[in-house]
């Protein structure tokens, strides 16, 4: 999840400039590169870049970057690396089912497992509630659940997996051959781990961890992005037995630190690029603006609850309703979204107009059992509709048109 999309141009345009002139510089050698050797111990061995076909300029760039640091041998690594095509959300003819790999539903307490909210306190229902995954979100997941399967299938014990919208920091070869030194091997030979983190951001108020040495710490969860880390055949196996992976990929992952041997280096040597703009949809921004919870992913814009509710939405497959259940949320409505039914207690409330509600905007609901006795506050035509709704509309519109 690339957060830095909404840089300005003249940063983008800095940033740039910025990166060629760091290529004009020496290449660097690192010694944690390079074919596999039977006298030593086992170096990263391959990388992959995953990358959309219609994005072919992310791939020349990632290219170049590769091309400027140099393994154990002198060689470039752009030597050792694949480019894997991405799987394209756009292609997806149908919202994607669960199958082995991808349960596309998952809750707000597997969220906050991760980043917890002091400040907020949801109710059962919100923590419970089902969460689907946004199809970007879908194919991110089985692009790099198809890295994994390569890997284990293949002869390299280490791999670097790498997203189009990254590049090296100046301190990132230096950094890896340290932390690479640091870490313990096993009887044979082999470095004792299953993911190396190499970007991440933690989460905002940190990830816990146990500082190991001077380069690595071992984190108990909090780390989001999955745009740069080693991976060992051992770890890729480990993973594909645990699928499916349920919610975003580098959210399920953090579920799965109890199981797997998760190292990360003490600072981030990998960053996501500032001059391109992200392609993700993030599925959990209307349930954390639900709750009030203020990330880096974003916050409601409005403080104060809307007066005009209850609010309804119904209309035809890939009309824009999950869009529009987004813009809801980000205006301040607790918004209920996708659901086949209400729950009970939910619906009587809504149905006789009296009770505290947990909802206030009801979007894409399967069935109603009766009619609320405010017919007005449905939805109607555009000159009957709220300030806020139709603000929601127009959003719901421009996303739609991007």
């Amino acid at each position: 999840m690339n957060r830095k999309s909404l840089r300005k141009a003249p940063s983008k345009f800095l940033f740039r400039y910025a990166v060629r002139c760091r290529r004009l510089l020496p290449k660097k050698r690192s010694q944690a590169f390079g074919l596999l050797s039977t006298t030593a111990r086992p170096r990263i061995g391959h990388i992959y870049v995953i990358n959309l076909n219609r994005q072919p300029d992310r791939w020349a760039e990632m290219e170049l970057e590769l091309g400027h640091v140099l393994d154990s041998s002198g060689s470039a690594i752009r030597n050792l690396t694949d480019r894997y095509v991405a799987v394209d959300a756009s292609h997806f003819v149908k919202e994607p089912s669960e199958d082995a790999d991808i349960d596309p539903n998952y809750t707000l307490a597997d969220q906050l497992f991760v980043e917890p909210q002091p400040l907020a306190i949801p109710t059962r229902i919100e923590l419970n509630s089902s969460i689907r995954m946004s199809q970007p979100e879908i194919a991110v997941a089985r692009s790099h659940i198809g890295i994994w399967r390569q890997t284990a299938a293949g002869s390299h014990e280490y791999v670097l997996v790498l997203e189009d919208d990254v590049w090296f920091r100046p301190e990132f070869v230096p950094y890896l051959d340290q932390a690479w030194s640091e870490i313990k091997t096993k009887g044979d030979g082999r470095s004792n781990f299953d993911i190396l983190y190499l970007s991440y951001e933690e989460a905002k108020y940190g990830a816990p961890k146990t500082i190991l040495s001077c380069s690595l710490f071992g984190p108990v969860r909090g780390l989001w992005f999955l745009s740069g880390y080693v991976i060992s055949r051992e770890g890729a196996e480990k993973l594909l037995r645990l699928l499916p992976c349920r919610g975003p990929v580098d959210l399920w992952i953090n579920h799965q630190f109890g199981v797997l041997h998760v190292l990360a280096t003490r600072k981030s040597i990998i960053s996501q690029r500032r001059d391109v703009s992200s392609t993700n949809s993030y599925s959990v921004l209307p349930a954390l603006t639900r709750i009030g919870a203020i990330t880096s992913e974003g916050a409601s814009l409005f403080h104060v609850r809307p007066c005009e509710r209850p609010v309804f939405a119904f209309g035809p497959e890939g009309s824009g309703l999950s869009s529009l259940a987004m813009a809801l949320s980000m205006l301040g409505y607790r918004c209920c979204s996708d659901l086949q039914d209400l729950p009970c207690h939910e619906l009587e409330m809504l149905l006789t107009g009296v009770g505290d509600r947990v909802f206030d905007a009801y979007v894409n609901i399967g069935s109603l059992a009766g009619k609320p006795r405010r017919s007005e506050s449905v939805m109607g035509g555009p000159d009957s509709l709220s300030p806020l709704v139709s603000l929601a509309l127009r959003m719901t519109t421009t996303w739609e048109g991007c």
